[in-house]
């Protein structure tokens, strides 16, 4: 069985279990920057619970690679590709919101002594500044962005190979790049070039999963079809991989996002939240909640370690970092004021510029608008 290409394109629909998706996401980024407050609070150590929460949530940045090359792909392959409206989309809704968040964290930490302004007498310095903004290092989330921003810049390229056969060898050529770029050192001297090719920013280490996103256009409605039949089983892949995290991170000591195995996790993974959304069929309630995270998450991603930098900056807050029994609240409360703040920075005038959320549509089309489009034997 297989998609008709000519119904992919000329249906128009919201991919609810993708913004459920993108909302768990949201929600593993933040639950491991709050551990790591926890970690840098108690003498850079982790207890059982503060580790297991940190490493078992680092699938949430490849999830946003995925889904980034998922909503990117869908686009084209629906409606085609205009350059003019695709780089005045993503100056509106990514590269402007990078730029004045850069500035606003570096502004922040140059206040309290964390950051020194380059001299301008120095081009040595200016080198290392613009590689350090540009590179997402003005605070330690916006890194992804300066990744998604490489993608953009490479996708009206991309996007000419948008068939299903294209994205298939895209994907396959991809994985063995990415696993090429994250498990060896690349060495062409001591430059910033290299010193850029061996980080995490560079798009290469991150290539496969918007591969993958675009190659999943073609079979979402596929395996939504079979998650539908199958929805304990595929709930079971995801606790598959959970334990399978633990077991890695117990031998490893310590795993990162991006590391190979994740390549193989994250399929999978993508199957047992949709399966995860699909059993809340009675639970619109929730859905909805979930949803409406998914639209916010890029306000939050970049509003939450504002949040986390105020709580551990003053003693009022930061005794909470103290101990385990706090987290739950540190975590709820990062999250609801992250919120709070992303709507009501969309209120300002040019809010929209500052961050990006997705319209949300009526509670009520949850469940009337989730019909998946034609499949063809």
């Amino acid at each position: 069985m297989e998609i008709n290409q000519g119904n992919i394109k000329s249906s128009k629909k919201y991919f609810y279990e993708i913004s459920f998706i993108r909302a768990i996401a949201c929600l593993c980024v933040v639950t491991v920057h709050v551990t790591a407050g926890f970690y840098y609070e108690n003498g850079n150590s982790f207890n059982w619970l503060t580790q297991f929460l940190n490493q078992i949530s680092r699938f949430g940045t490849p999830a946003f690679a995925i889904i980034s090359g998922f909503l990117l792909y869908n686009q084209v392959i629906k409606r085609g590709f205009n350059f003019k409206k695709f780089w005045k989309s993503r100056f509106t809704k990514v590269i402007t919101p990078f730029f004045i968040w850069s500035l606003l964290y570096l502004l922040i930490k140059w206040k309290y002594n964390l950051f020194a302004i380059p001299s301008l007498d120095s081009s040595e310095e200016i080198k290392y500044f613009l590689y350090y903004f540009f590179t997402g290092k003005s605070n330690y989330h916006l890194y992804f962005i300066a990744i998604v921003v490489q993608f953009y810049l490479l996708f009206p390229l991309l996007q000419l190979f948008k068939s299903k056969k294209s994205l298939m060898l895209f994907t396959l050529i991809s994985f063995f790049v990415n696993f090429f770029f994250v498990e060896y050192k690349i060495e062409i001297g001591n430059g910033l070039f290299n010193k850029f090719l061996n980080e995490r920013v560079f798009f290469f280490h991150w290539v496969y999963y918007f591969f993958m996103g675009g190659l999943l256009v073609y079979y979402w409605d596929l395996i939504i079809k079979w998650i539908k039949q199958n929805t304990i089983f595929s709930m079971l892949l995801g606790l598959v991989v959970v334990i399978g995290g633990i077991l890695e991170y117990q031998l490893a000591g310590w795993i990162d996002s991006n590391r190979s195995l994740n390549m193989i996790n994250l399929p999978l993974l993508f199957v047992a939240l949709a399966g995860i959304y699909s059993s809340l069929s009675s639970w619109n309630k929730i859905k909805y909640y979930f949803v409406e995270i998914g639209n916010l998450s890029m306000g939050i991603y970049l509003v939450h370690p504002l949040i986390l930098f105020f709580l551990r900056r003053y003693e009022i807050f930061n005794h909470y970092f103290d101990r385990t029994r706090f987290l739950p609240l540190v975590f709820l409360f990062t999250l609801f004021v992250s919120i709070a703040l992303v709507k009501l920075i969309v209120k300002l005038p040019f809010g929209n510029y500052i961050v990006t959320v997705v319209r949300s549509n009526k509670r009520s089309n949850i469940r009337s608008s989730e019909k998946p489009t034609t499949i063809s034997a």
